[in-house]
C-alpha cells in the first residue's frame, strides 16, 4: 500500500532528528544528542499510532471498548455494560460483561487519554507512545550505568527510537498491543531503578521503594513476568555476595517487595471479593499458559529464537504463521544479534554485571520457550539485551571507522547518514503495512464509517444484533466490538430469538439488525426493528 503523506512527513521528521542527533554526539554534547534522539523517537512512535485509522483485530479493540466503559466505571471494567441476553456467554472474555482479562493498569491510562484528549484511535495509542518514547532515556541511561562507554549508550537509544517490534504494538497491530508497551516500559524501569540502586550506594532506600513500585507497576499491567527485577537482583546478590546471606541488604529487598505487594494486592483482594466467579476464572486462565497452548497460541521449541529478526529488524516469518525464514536479511539479523550479545557482554563493566545479564536472558528465553502457550511479546520483556547487542556492534563499526577515517568532519557526516540507514533499515521502511493487507484495510475502514452511521439512526440504549460480515476476519466474534465501540451502541453477533425481542420491546428497548446472510425471516419482517446495512 502507497504511504499516506503525513506518515511520510512524520518518518522523514525522525530521521532528521536522528541524523542531527549523531552530529551532535559527535560533538560530544550527549544531553543534546539525547533529547534530539528521544524527539526522534517520539516523531516515529506518533507516526505508527497513526498508521491505522481504525480499531486492529485482535486486542486493540477489546482494550479500546474496555477502556471506553472505564471512563465512566473505573473499578468496573466492562466489555459489554449491561448483560441483557439470556443465552450470550458473559463470562468469556470476548463477549463479556466484566472483563477482567487483564490487569487493568494500561486500562485506566487509555481511559486517561480518552478523558484528555476525546475518544479517537490516537488517543488510544498515544500513551504507548509516550512510553515508548520514554524507553529511549531509559535504555541509554541503564546502558550507560552497566557500561560506562557514551558510545554504547547513544547506540542503545537509537536501537530502541526505531524499533520494527515497538512500532507494530504501539500501531496496534499485533496482538496484546498496548498491553505489552506498558508492560515492557514498567519492567525495564524497574530494571533502570535496580541499575541506579546498585550504583548509589548502601543507604539509599528511595530507589529500592521505587523498584519495588514500578514492578508492582508492571503486574498490574499483564501479570506475575511483572517481578523479573526481582530475578535480576537475585542472579545479581548471587554473584556479587555469592551464598554469604548477611551481606544481601535484605531490608531493602523486602522493603521493595512490601511496595509491590501494596500496589498489587489491593486489586485482586477487590476483584475476588466484587466479580468473585470470573477473576478466579482469569487467575486459573492465566496459570494454564505454562501447561497447554492457549487459543492456539502455540509453537516450536525454538519459537522465541525464530523470531529475533521481527523483533529487532522486522523481517523473517509472519508472526502468527511461524516457521524459520533463510535469506541474506535474517541471516544477517542472526549474525548482529549473536555477535552483538558477546561484545555486549565483554562491555560489562563487571564479573556480576555479566553473570545476571547471561542468567536474566537465559531464563527468560528458556522459560517461554517451555511454556506451552507462546506469543510474539513474551520474551520481549527483555528487549534491552538485543538493543544493547545491536549497539555494541554499531559502536565496534564507529571505532573502526574512527581509525580509518582521519578527517573528523567527514567522518562525524559518514557516521550520521551510517545512524540515519540503520534507523531505516531496522524501522523496516516502508513495510509498515506488512501485517495489513490493502483488502482487509479497505474493509476496516469502511465498517468504520459504517457503524458511526448506526450510532446516528439508532437512539441511546438502543441494541444492534446479527452484527456479523463475510469480509470481515472471525466477523463472528469480532465486527460486533468495534460496532459498538464507534455507534455507541452495544452490538452483538447473536441473533435474538422471538422470545427474547418481545422482552426487549416491552422494556422500550430500540432493536436494530443487520441485513446479512444470516438475518431471520422473522426480523425481516418485524417493522419495529431497524434493517442496518454494510455497505
Amino acid at each position: 500500500m502507497e504511504l499516506p503523506l503525513n506518515i511520510k512527513i512524520w518518518f522523514a521528521c525522525s530521521q532528521a532528528l536522528v541524523f542531527a542527533a549523531t552530529l551532535i554526539w559527535r560533538r560530544e554534547k550527549d544531553g543534546w544528542a539525547l533529547l534530539f534522539l528521544t524527539l526522534g523517537g517520539f516523531c516515529f512512535y506518533l507516526m505508527s499510532a497513526q498508521l491505522y485509522p481504525f480499531l486492529n483485530l485482535w486486542d486493540e479493540q477489546y482494550h479500546a471498548l474496555v477502556a471506553k466503559n472505564c471512563m465512566t466505571h473505573p473499578f468496573q471494567p466492562m466489555l459489554y455494560t449491561e448483560a441483557i441476553l439470556p443465552d450470550h456467554d458473559y463470562n468469556h472474555w470476548i463477549c463479556a460483561h466484566i472483563w477482567l482479562h487483564k490487569q487493568p493498569l494500561f486500562i485506566w491510562q487509555i481511559a486517561l487519554s480518552f478523558k484528555l484528549f476525546g475518544i479517537s484511535e490516537l488517543s488510544l495509542r498515544l500513551p504507548s507512545v509516550l512510553m515508548c518514547t520514554l524507553l529511549v532515556p531509559l535504555n541509554y541511561r541503564i546502558a550507560h550505568l552497566l557500561t560506562q562507554r557514551r558510545d554504547i549508550a547513544f547506540f542503545t537509544a537509537l536501537s530502541t527510537a526505531a524499533s520494527w517490534f515497538l512500532l507494530c504494538l504501539t500501531s496496534g497491530v499485533v496482538s496484546t498491543d498496548h498491553n505489552d508497551v506498558c508492560f515492557l516500559f514498567y519492567i525495564t524501569a524497574s530494571v533502570w531503578a535496580f541499575v541506579e540502586y546498585t550504583h548509589r550506594g548502601r543507604a539509599n532506600w528511595r530507589w529500592a521503594l521505587l523498584i519495588g513500585l514500578l514492578s508492582g507497576c508492571a503486574i498490574l499491567t499483564k501479570w506475575l513476568v511483572g517481578l523479573l527485577v526481582y530475578l535480576v537482583w537475585g542472579f545479581y546478590l548471587l554473584a556479587e555476595k555469592g551464598f554469604r546471606f548477611r551481606e544481601w541488604e535484605w531490608g531493602h529487598l523486602l522493603a521493595a517487595l512490601a511496595v509491590t505487594l501494596l500496589v498489587v494486592l489491593p486489586w485482586q483482594i477487590y476483584c475476588l471479593h466484587q466479580f468473585p466467579e470470573i477473576a478466579r476464572q482469569e487467575f486459573l486462565f492465566n496459570f494454564q499458559h505454562a501447561s497447554k497452548g492457549i487459543e492456539l497460541h502455540t509453537g516450536p521449541w525454538n519459537f522465541y529464537l525464530i523470531i529475533l529478526p521481527i523483533h529487532f529488524f522486522g523481517r523473517g516469518p509472519h508472526c502468527t504463521d511461524i516457521h524459520s525464514v533463510w535469506n541474506f536479511n535474517t541471516i544477517l539479523c542472526y549474525a548482529v544479534l549473536a555477535v552483538g550479545f558477546v561484545l555486549a557482554i565483554r562491555a560489562l563493566r563487571s564479573k556480576s554485571q555479566r553473570i545476571t545479564f547471561i542468567a536474566t536472558t537465559l531464563f527468560v528465553f528458556l522459560f517461554f520457550s517451555f511454556a506451552k502457550t507462546k506469543m510474539p511479546g513474551f520474551t520481549f520483556v527483555v528487549s534491552f539485551v538485543g538493543f544493547l547487542s545491536i549497539a555494541a556492534i554499531l559502536a565496534k563499526i564507529h571505532q573502526l571507522l574512527s581509525k580509518l577515517i582521519h578527517s573528523q568532519a567527514v567522518l562525524t557526516i559518514l557516521v550520521a547518514c551510517l545512524c540515519t540507514a540503520y534507523a531505516v533499515y531496522g524501522s523496516n521502511y516502508p513495510n509498515f503495512y506488512r501485517e495489513t493487507s490493502e483488502m482487509f484495510f479497505q474493509v476496516c475502514a469502511e465498517n468504520k464509517k459504517n457503524f458511526e452511521e448506526w450510532g446516528k439512526i439508532i437512539p441511546e440504549k438502543g441494541l444492534i444484533f446479527n452484527v456479523m460480515t463475510p469480509s470481515y476476519p472471525y466477523g463472528d466474534y469480532t465486527s460486533c466490538i468495534p460496532a459498538t465501540f464507534y455507534s455507541g451502541r452495544e452490538s452483538y453477533f447473536d441473533k435474538p430469538s422471538p422470545e427474547t425481542l418481545k422482552t426487549l420491546q416491552k422494556q422500550g428497548r430500540t432493536v436494530a439488525v443487520v441485513r446479512n446472510p444470516w438475518i431471520e425471516d422473522f426480523m425481516e419482517q418485524d417493522s419495529t426493528i431497524i434493517k442496518l446495512e454494510m455497505k
